[in-house]
C-alpha cells in the first residue's frame, strides 16, 4: 500500500492506494470530515453501486487506528473521562447507537443527504483486516441527490449537525491521529514489532497451506 499526503488550504488530505484503488480522508472548506473511494474498475462496471478497499494488518500502524475507530464506536467511547456522560449516552440515544453500530459491523450513511438516498459506507472487522464498502442508493424523486459517478463515491462526516454526533467525534478523532503517522517510517522502511511477528507468522501459514 501506497500511503501519500497533500496540504491544501482546508488542511492535510491522505490518500491510500493500492490495487487501482485509493482510499481518501480529506477536510473540507465547509469543516467536515469526507472519506471517499476512487477506483479504475468502477469505469469499466458501470452497474456496480459499491466499491471495497481492505486494511490489513501487514500495514499495521494503519490498521492500528482502524481498530481504535471501530473499538471506540461499539464501546461508545466518545467522552474521554467522562463515564458518566456515556452511560447518560447509552440511556438517551440507544436507537441512534444501534443504527450506527450494528451486528459488528459499523454503517454511516452519509450527512449529506437524507439517508433514504445518501452514499453509505460499512466497516466489517474480520480476523485480521477492516473491511470497508461504499454503496450508492438508487436517487428517489424529491430528494436531494448525493454525489455519485462511475470513478468515486464519497461519503460526508458533518462536524456539526450530523445525524450520528456525538460519533463524528470519532472519526474526526481518529484523522487527526492519521495526521501524525510518518509515511516513511510507519509505512516504510521501519516496522512495529508486532507487524514484524504478524508476517512471520503468516509466511509460516502460506508455507503449510502449499
Amino acid at each position: 500500500m501506497r500511503i501519500s499526503k497533500e496540504k491544501n488550504v482546508f488542511g492535510l488530505n491522505i490518500f491510500m492506494e493500492e490495487d487501482n484503488s485509493t482510499l481518501a480522508i480529506t477536510f473540507g472548506g465547509n469543516g467536515d470530515l469526507y472519506w471517499s473511494i476512487k477506483s479504475d474498475k468502477r469505469s469499466i462496471d458501470k452497474d456496480s453501486k459499491m466499491d471495497s478497499f481492505i486494511i490489513t494488518k501487514e500495514n499495521y500502524a494503519l490498521y492500528c487506528l482502524f481498530e481504535d475507530l471501530y473499538n471506540d464506536i461499539k464501546e461508545i467511547n466518545i467522552f474521554e473521562d467522562h463515564e458518566n456522560d456515556k452511560d447518560k449516552y447509552r440511556l438517551s440515544n440507544y436507537g441512534n447507537y444501534h443504527e450506527l453500530f450494528d451486528n459488528n459491523t459499523i454503517t454511516w450513511y452519509s450527512d449529506e443527504t437524507a439517508p433514504e438516498v445518501a452514499n453509505y459506507l460499512k466497516i466489517k472487522k474480520e480476523r485480521d483486516s477492516f473491511i470497508i464498502n461504499f454503496y450508492i442508493q438508487d436517487y428517489i424523486e424529491g430528494y436531494d441527490r448525493d454525489f455519485n459517478s462511475l470513478y468515486y463515491i464519497p461519503i460526508r462526516f458533518r462536524n456539526s449537525g450530523s445525524r450520528y454526533y456525538p460519533f463524528n467525534v470519532i472519526f474526526m478523532r481518529m484523522y487527526q491521529e492519521l495526521k501524525k503517522i510518518d509515511d516513511v517510517h510507519e509505512f516504510g522502511h521501519q516496522i512495529h514489532m508486532e507487524e514484524y511477528l504478524y508476517n512471520i507468522k503468516h509466511q509460516k501459514v502460506l508455507r503449510k497451506s502449499l
